[in-house]
């Protein structure tokens, strides 16, 4: 019967085998091949990079504050990921941002050359069972999340609905503010119905603007009254707006005042007592905004790098210093941590439900 019983060089030495020769083998790998070849591995990974150009997706048009935002994110993001590839931003507007993740979702090549700058609309598609969605949000891999953002809900000081009290009394008369939405699926539209619900109001959401630009441009022709729109984005395009009064903020979606606007109450200051469903379902979507991710299947050790990399970009000086006067916040959140959320929150029935009636009832 044949042996297959490794030869030792000495009891002394331990259980290490040999060679032909009689030179010390590692056990199982065989000198130091294996470790070897796990370093080149490593090595190559890290130099897959250089010379390249990474799409990043943008499902808004140019000019927007998502747009804004992801090219910020690019111009620094590229100087972190070894080998310093060039990242070129790709608008793909359409269908609140589902589009840009369509096309990324089904690309042939899982080779962490592609990623998308992800919109919470996503997650209120695929509660509502949107058949737009040629995706599962899930299986997405996330790189991270840079920013806390939020919404700030805000009117045209001219307008008659300059608090929850004047809405109130014109809900009353039959009038409701106009609000302008890229989707019904959409933070604009969704953040403006839960805020509605919280506090027993009514607005006229008007869905199926392209993009924000196109929304910022009939609020100040008069064909709206408002919006929901991201804080930071708010900051990013329309800061004389705040400045001048041309607007009135009457809330945001944090559940704490946000120090860039200290007089503007937090819908958590606001909700009555048995809102905690809605606020939970507003403050799990929100943690999606401006996310970036990746296609299924790219491999895991370029999946490392992008993550490690964006993450130090966060703590890059230069970076934090442009983010303040864009008007964002930086708040990390690692990729790992985004597909544990995300799962979680997919997983919760009650949460999921709720999104799909807020998504569906017109």
């Amino acid at each position: 019967m044949q042996s297959f019983h490794l030869k030792l060089c000495s009891v002394r030495r331990g259980r290490t085998p040999c060679d032909k020769d009689g030179n010390e083998k590692d056990e199982l790998f065989g000198n130091s091949g294996f470790f070897d070849s796990v370093a080149v591995h490593a090595q190559g990974a890290k130099n897959f990079y250089e010379g390249k150009v990474i799409s990043y997706y943008v499902g808004s048009t140019a000019g927007g504050g998502n747009d804004i935002t992801s090219r910020h994110i690019a111009r620094h993001f590229e100087r972190y990921i070894p080998g310093k590839p060039r990242i070129d931003i790709f608008n793909k507007p359409g269908a609140g941002g589902l589009i840009a993740m369509n096309e990324l979702y089904n690309l042939r090549k899982p080779d962490g050359l592609s990623m998308v700058s992800v919109n919470p609309s996503s997650l209120f598609a695929s509660a509502g069972g949107d058949e737009a969605i040629k995706f599962q949000l899930q299986k997405f891999i996330w790189v991270g999340q840079a920013f806390d953002d939020a919404q700030t809900l805000f009117v045209r000081s001219a307008t008659p609905y300059t608090s929850f009290d004047a809405i109130r009394k014109a809900n009353k008369e039959g009038k409701l503010p106009k609000m302008g939405a890229q989707s019904l699926d959409h933070p604009s539209s969704v953040v403006v119905r839960i805020v509605g619900y919280i506090l027993g109001l009514e607005f006229h959401v008007i869905p199926g603007y392209p993009g924000t630009p196109q929304i910022l441009l009939d609020i100040e022709r008069g064909a709206l009254d408002g919006r929901a729109f991201s804080t930071g984005s708010l900051f990013a395009t329309k800061r004389d707006w705040l400045k001048s009064g041309y607007i009135k903020t009457l809330v945001t979606s944090k559940n704490i005042r946000d120090s860039r606007l200290p007089d503007v109450p937090s819908i958590d200051e606001l909700a009555p007592a048995g809102s905690k469903g809605l606020l939970a379902a507003l403050y799990a979507a929100q943690n999606l905004s401006r996310s970036v991710a990746m296609n299924p299947g790219v491999p895991s050790d370029r999946v490392k790098i992008l993550r490690d990399a964006f993450a130090a970009m966060t703590k890059d000086e230069q970076f934090i210093k442009e983010s303040e006067k864009l008007g964002l916040e930086i708040g990390l959140i690692r990729g790992e941590a985004m597909n544990r959320d995300i799962d979680a929150t997919m997983g919760d029935k009650r949460l999921m439900d709720m999104y799909k009636q807020i998504t569906t009832v017109k």
